[in-house]
């Protein structure tokens, strides 16, 4: 017998577990989260944090506490190369984003965001950001239990027995879970448990040394803060990575084999290589950690195998460029949460939750391939998919108008995420995005009592509860009838259906003479459970 039982077991409190968990919790379902160390991050890497990240923590009501957390790197811009830090003339040093473009560039990419999301992206240190979600999650009344690790997993049709133990104390315990989920890294527990294969696209081979360092040269960089610098001199190249701007860095450079294995330098010797590199011989360094790895990208063949998912590093790694990796966990957790709730709620059929593997591989996949484009190669459009996602599943009705190859055009077409839009809210100005998280829910035109009539019949029949806004100068949502015509081409009496995660389910322009009919059909075709 397990020593105890909870719907959901989460392993791994990184961003992906954590953003898990705190979507959980909005959904009122109760989890176990496990974490082998002792802490949140224990090597600092700055995370490029999109605006669909943003988004999603937006949902969580985190935003501005994510925004103050990454307020130590709000001024880095770009990254440069020198020959040494201390060498360079930092006002004439040319500035490209992490990508390669040059700046310009980028600012043309966040303002084509700003006009279609109410949040902006921002650089955040990891080891500042898992803190604000752990917090966050123990004041939501998260379980968490750090220095306590998965050890073995076994499933059958009706859950998942996992043993874990204390790290502190050796002690074991049994878990029965509903479902497991897997946000346990790069070295997955999971996936080799469940021998799942795994796809490489451009696996470097070649090693790295990774060098947490705390040194002052906030002199050097004031006024000229960067994101990574590039060292170029041949004494000790590699790449500096800001953790603050201030005192505290971490220094990649190549790495060299010894009797085919990884040789990691003294703490004297990293001294001397960070001196090097900064050019200041006498410099005060102080090391944190040496972090040998291998930068690798792979896509996990499957992220389902019965109760088990992957999600994270666990399920896919992309090569460090911005973060995007981070950034597909965050959202990975934010998809599956939903999925999960409405399963154990007892208002979705298990079918439902094949479509976490079909929608998150596929924008995993999408996002690897796009790293390997070459800058000239790569539009706005294939960038904006690649960091706003697109989903085509059974969790998503086909639109019968098409689907628009640009996304900057997309006008809430099914599996797209729904439109932002401006409006007043019982005095407030939100976005259309902030009505979302919880719920399934309509977004209509002015024209919208028929489907408020709709889902009232669906809470009746079904249980399902459906909130209903309308968009226009006297609906829920006040603007005018030409904002949200605009922002969605639909007449006034057209519709969509919004999935707790953002995205379009379903869209409906075409008169009906029967909405509670119409409307109890698409729920069935979206695996939810009217009856």
């Amino acid at each position: 017998m397990a020593d105890v039982s909870v719907p959901v077991l989460i392993v791994g409190a990184g961003p992906t577990g954590l953003s898990t968990a705190l979507f959980l919790a909005q959904q009122q379902i109760p989890y176990i989260l496990i974490e082998r160390h002792p802490g949140t991050a224990i090597h600092p890497r700055p995370v490029g944090l999109g605006a669909r990240t943003m988004e999603v923590f937006r949902a969580l009501g985190l935003e501005e506490r994510v925004r103050k957390a990454a307020e130590p790197l709000s001024r880095s811009r770009g990254e440069i190369f020198v020959e040494t830090l201390a060498s360079a003339n930092m006002a004439q040093v040319k500035r490209l984003n992490l990508d390669g473009k040059d700046l310009e560039t980028f600012d043309q990419m966040k303002e084509a965001e700003k006009a279609i999301s109410p949040a902006t992206g921002c650089l955040c240190n990891q080891a500042a950001l898992e803190p604000v979600l752990f917090e966050a999650a123990r004041e939501r009344g998260g379980d968490l239990r750090l220095q306590t690790e998965l050890q073995s997993f076994e499933q059958d049709e009706t859950g998942v027995t996992a043993l874990v133990v204390d790290r502190k104390t050796g002690v074991q315990q049994r878990i029965r879970a509903d479902y497991l989920v897997a946000a346990d890294g790069a070295n997955s527990l999971a996936l080799r448990t469940l021998a799942i294969p795994t796809k490489s696209f451009t696996l470097s081979k070649m090693h790295t040394l990774a060098i947490d360092f705390r040194a002052d040269l906030s002199e050097l960089v004031r006024g000229h803060e960067f994101i990574l610098c590039t060292i170029e001199t041949p004494e000790a190249q590699g790449l500096l990575m800001a953790v603050n701007n201030s005192d505290r860095w971490l220094f990649q450079m190549p790495g060299y084999l010894e009797n085919g294995e990884l040789k990691v330098p003294s703490v004297k010797r990293c001294q001397e290589l960070v001196r090097k590199a900064i050019g200041i011989p006498d410099l005060a360094v102080e090391i944190m950690g040496i972090l040998p790895w291998e930068p690798q990208e792979r896509l996990a063949e499957r992220y389902q195998v019965g109760r088990v998912f992957l999600a994270g590093d666990a399920a896919h790694i992309i090569l460090p460029t911005g973060g995007v990796g981070a950034n597909l966990g965050i959202q990975d957790g934010q998809n599956l949460a939903w999925k999960l709730a409405a399963v154990l709620q007892g208002y979705a059929d298990s079918t439902l939750l094949s479509t976490y593997e079909t929608e998150r591989r596929h924008v995993a996949g999408f996002a690897a391939e796009q790293e390997e484009i070459t800058d000239r190669e790569k539009t706005t459009d294939n960038e904006l998919q690649a960091r706003f996602g697109f989903y085509a599943s059974s969790a998503v009705l086909s639109d019968e108008e098409g689907i628009t190859p640009d996304y900057t055009e997309l006008k809430g077409q099914s599996g797209s995420r729904v439109p932002h839009l401006w409006v007043e809210y019982q005095g407030r100005c939100i976005s259309t995005l902030d009505i979302t998280s919880r719920h399934f829910v309509l977004l209509t035109g002015s024209e919208g009592r028929s489907w408020q009539q709709a889902a009232r019949e669906c809470a009746v029949h079904s249980g399902i509860e459906l909130p209903v806004y309308s968009v226009g100068s006297e609906g829920e949502l006040l603007a005018s009838k030409e904002s949200w015509q605009r922002a969605t081409g639909l007449p006034d009496h057209g519709m969509l259906l919004v999935r707790p995660d953002g995205f379009v389910a379903a869209r409906v322009s075409a008169p009906d003479e029967d909405r509670g009919r119409q409307l109890m059909g698409i729920l069935s075709a979206l695996h939810l459970c009217p009856t």
